[in-house]
């Protein structure tokens, strides 16, 4: 039965079939070549800090801070990991990205910096209902990965000041600026080094609020 069916098929009707064959062939081939070109998946970091050893202590005799939500520059609010290799431009990694964007992620480590230094009767973030006697404001000016012609350097800068709650004057203000090298020009390479400039970011930020009101003590 089977030979008398194939006899019965011409050489046109081969031909379809030899067309229809390779039709599914390179289709197959297509989808797999598809799967295999997919995109890598996207890497997720983290900006982080110990802090001290020790806990919190609470000033009862010093005023209460109200820190208020970090503020970032056009460009660095974003999850978007920043490079930049040409004066001007900036870059971002494609499968690379902060968790949330490092302002975001600064706000509660600016509250615990302030917390440590045992200057403070209360340390709270926007949104508290407790009084408060000293503002600090904050704008995240650059969090980048700069390539240099030599080495590669990754540079964190933070604009703070100190305003009094009440009357709205500026106590103080500071930009603090770190630069941390990068061993290497990667993605990871340049979290890790974040990680530290924000370490040294928050031990300036400390020095910068015990003088401030060790000045207006005086």
């Amino acid at each position: 039965m089977w030979k008398s069916c194939l006899r019965l098929i011409g050489p046109a009707a081969w031909r379809r079939l030899a067309l229809l064959g390779m039709s599914l062939f390179i289709a197959g081939c297509g989808a797999s070549l598809m799967q295999q070109s997919a995109e890598p998946p996207t890497r997720t970091y983290l900006l982080e800090w110990p802090g001290d050893s020790v806990s919190p202590t609470a000033n009862p005799n010093g005023p209460n801070l109200l820190v208020s939500p970090v503020f970032a520059a056009p460009g660095y609010d974003t999850a978007d990991i920043a490079y930049i290799r040409h004066p001007y431009e900036i870059e971002y990694f494609a499968y690379h990205r902060w968790v949330d964007t490092p302002a975001h992620m600064l706000g509660p480590l600016l509250v615990r910096a302030a917390g440590q230094g045992g200057l403070f009767r209360s340390v709270t973030e926007a949104g508290s209902a407790a009084h408060a006697d000293l503002r600090l404001d904050s704008r995240l000016l650059y969090l980048q990965q700069v390539w240099l012609a030599q080495a590669s350097e990754l540079q964190l800068a933070l604009s703070v000041s100190l305003v009094d709650a009440a009357t709205a004057r500026v106590v103080g203000s500071r930009i603090i600026s770190v630069n941390e090298p990068v061993a290497e020009r990667t993605p990871y390479a340049g979290v890790e080094a974040a990680n530290r400039a924000v370490a040294r970011l928050l031990s300036e930020l400390q020095g910068f609020l015990a003088a401030q009101v060790a000045a207006a003590r005086r």
